[in-house]
């Protein structure tokens, strides 16, 4: 900010540090002010996205989930009509059966998500959602199976832009899962898996306990 003073016929500027100086806080006041604002509007816009994924993944798992408990069913009635068993331990025998069964389709049926155009939005998905409760200023480090490391960076891209205030990279060396993503701290000590086996660990129990119900 400057005062103007004449002299000799030309006007000279006079600098006046107190006013540069609040105009200097006014503008880093506002600059702060719109900041929050994108940030607040970029957490809605991934919260309502990650919201979107999240039921979509559940409508799928819960889709293979029905399909393995109708296989179960259909194997179940060959397997044990016309038949006469011990009816406790044939009943586990064949759930646990059944169950292995169940929980290969499952696997194949996850795997095969690969192959869908959504795939890297899901995996998008489970990365945010795995992110959910980590606090700002956390270095994130994401690894992918080997089949999936061409998405990585991009993954990674999409994490950072969702969650600005976390440190966001991408890990080459492959994480021993069948797909899915792996969150973890730069030295390793912790980690949030989202990978297909979390997610058939979370099912597996409650798969059984059905089958073993229609037996």
């Amino acid at each position: 900010m400057t005062d103007s003073i004449s002299g000799d016929g030309r006007d000279y500027e006079v600098r006046n540090p107190e006013k540069l100086a609040s105009l200097k806080n006014l503008l880093l006041r506002k600059a702060d002010d719109e900041r929050e604002v994108i940030l607040e509007s970029a957490r809605k816009e991934a919260a309502s996205w990650l919201e979107e994924q999240n039921s979509a993944l559940d409508r799928m798992v819960e889709q293979i989930h029905a399909e393995a408990v109708k296989r179960a069913e259909e194997i179940s009635k060959r397997q044990i009509s016309g038949a006469e068993m011990n009816r406790t331990k044939d009943r586990l025998r064949l759930q646990n059966s059944l169950l292995d069964e169940a929980i290969s389709m499952l696997q194949k049926e996850l795997a095969a998500i690969r192959e869908k155009p959504s795939y890297s939005s899901v995996l998008t998905g489970l990365a945010l959602e795995a992110s959910e409760k980590l606090p700002s200023g956390t270095a994130v480090k994401i690894q992918l199976a080997q089949e999936d490391e061409s998405l990585g960076e991009d993954l990674a891209a999409r994490l950072a832009g969702m969650r600005p205030e976390l440190v966001v990279s991408f890990d080459h060396d492959p994480a021993p899962i069948l797909g899915g993503v792996w969150l973890s701290a730069q030295d390793g000590s912790w980690r949030a898996p989202a990978d297909w086996r979390e997610i058939i660990s979370e099912v597996k129990d409650p798969l059984a306990e059905r089958i073993l119900n229609i037996l």
